[in-house]
């Protein structure tokens, strides 16, 4: 296939692209602390990147493993059941025990070298020249950009073989395994002794990536157990911080109305411009929509903060 043809751009324009990507860098703060550095490419850039990830993601589908539930885009059509972090805590609803362990520096630890072997592996089978430009097109600095349109299913691809190897391991030593992004969670009604972490620790380091040792968590079911930001213990369910935070938000937007509740979420010295207000009431029905996601759209509590919200605007 030619490069130029598929991604529609004059073979000029492409290798102007190439040896020179343009890319603006900004931080944003984490919501847990910290930062991250985000590297967004350029207009043209990114309109190529945004066609081979339609592509990628397409071809990713076809061969995706049960276990992963991150990073994944179903075509409208699509009748299975879709990947989200719904999905992704189902599995391990009612555990005696859970095991939380994410990966460090998830994109950033994916160098060029990775996603050039990618491609001329037998998953892809591209020539030595197709895959040096499509590296290029997809990775800058010698890694996979945290900003770029591609950079979330190329990580799928390249967590091929670390998927198979924790799906053999968990299925020999009695464990369920799902990963959403760089998110990896086990659980077992059998306790997860520190040995079997220890192996898991190395068949991630094996693979290439690194484990963040502050997010490496052995929950039991006497404690608050949760999966992607979900709690788990009898059933997936929104947190209760969060439900309590919608709560007080729709009270004081009812009660107060709209600007003193935007002045007091986002603490303001002043009263809130209209950027504000609107901030605040979309935020708000992001959490209502995500309570809506996980509860189901018939649930009692869900459709009352509808009402709620409706009544306040």
């Amino acid at each position: 296939m030619n490069l130029c043809q598929f991604l529609r751009t004059p073979i000029s324009l492409l290798e102007k692209i190439i040896n020179s990507p343009e890319y603006k860098h900004y931080i944003i703060k984490k919501k847990r602390g910290g930062r991250r550095h985000i590297s967004e490419p350029g207009e043209q850039l990114k309109r190529i990147q945004k066609q081979l990830n339609y592509f990628l993601q397409a071809y990713y589908l076809c061969i995706k493993p049960e276990e992963v539930h991150g990073f994944v885009i179903h075509p409208p059509i699509f009748q299975k059941k879709h990947c989200n972090i719904v999905a992704n805590a189902e599995v391990h609803t009612g555990k005696k025990h859970i095991l939380n362990i994410d990966l460090k520096d998830f994109f950033p630890n994916i160098p060029a070298r990775r996603i050039k072997k990618l491609f001329t592996s037998p998953v892809f089978n591209f020539s030595e020249q197709m895959a040096i430009a499509l590296t290029l097109l997809t990775t800058y600095e010698g890694k996979l950009p945290t900003g770029a349109p591609t950079s979330p299913v190329l990580s799928n691809f390249v967590c091929l073989e670390l998927d198979a190897d924790l799906r053999f391991f968990c299925q020999k030593n009695y464990l369920q395994f799902t990963r959403y992004a760089d998110d990896l969670t086990f659980s077992s009604n059998v306790f997860i002794s520190d040995e079997i972490t220890l192996k898991i620790k190395e068949l991630i380091h094996r693979n290439g990536f690194e484990t963040n040792e502050k997010k490496v968590h052995l929950k039991s079911s006497h404690h608050k157990q949760t999966v992607t930001g979900l709690t788990v213990n009898e059933k997936v369910n929104v947190d209760r911080k969060l439900l309590k935070k919608i709560r007080a938000m729709l009270h004081d937007s009812t009660k107060n109305g709209i600007k003193t509740a935007t002045q007091r979420h986002f603490k303001l010295t002043n009263p809130p411009d209209e950027e504000q207000l609107q901030l605040f009431i979309r935020r708000l029905s992001g959490y209502i929509n995500f309570v809506g996601q996980v509860r189901g759209r018939n649930d009692t509590l869900y459709q009352r903060m509808v009402c709620e919200f409706q009544l306040m605007q």
